[in-house]
């Protein structure tokens, strides 16, 4: 079974480390964020009340409460990864003997932004309907890289307070 403990510490732990580096990255100017903080609240109020997709979400009326939302729902998705994470490790032993799997695992949740939050939102499939694609395609990317070094780092220090 999941350690329930271990897979919320972790999620929030990982997501952290992504929304860390995230803020560095951006007041460095290394990276431009192409979506405000409260449109993922938008979306997610939206979708609780079965609205599951928007040509456009900044068109779509604000809702009250959309950037603590956003913020509770980007933590929940990061543990429900973890979730996955650790079942996928439960199934496969060998999965927990890889140091790189998190990096990788972390990695690969990318595809949800891009085939998911994106179309959802009205901007389509990996931002295709966006002038400035590759910022979006960028940025997702290494926030999704930084989730997984969050991962990683979880594993490397603090997995074994939890075996």
């Amino acid at each position: 079974m999941v350690n329930l403990l271990e897979m919320i510490l972790m999620g929030i732990f990982a997501t952290f480390i992504m929304d860390l580096l995230a803020k560095f990255l951006v007041k460095s100017k290394i990276v431009r964020p192409r979506i405000e903080p409260h449109i993922p609240g938008r979306w997610v109020l939206y979708l609780l009340r079965g609205k599951f997709t928007h040509e456009d979400i900044r068109q779509t009326p604000a809702v009250k409460n959309e950037k603590p939302a956003a913020l509770i729902s980007h933590y929940l998705i990061g543990i429900v990864l973890m979730g996955i994470y650790l079942f996928l490790e439960l199934k496969e032993p060998a999965i927990r003997d890889l140091l790189w799997m998190p990096l990788v695992f972390g990695v690969a949740t990318v595809l949800l932004p891009w085939l998911w939050l994106y179309p959802s939102i009205g901007i389509g499939f990996w931002a295709s309907k966006t002038k400035n694609q590759s910022d979006y395609i960028i940025f997702s990317s290494i926030n999704h890289i930084n989730f997984g070094i969050g991962m990683t780092i979880w594993v490397v220090v603090f997995r074994r307070f939890f075996t």
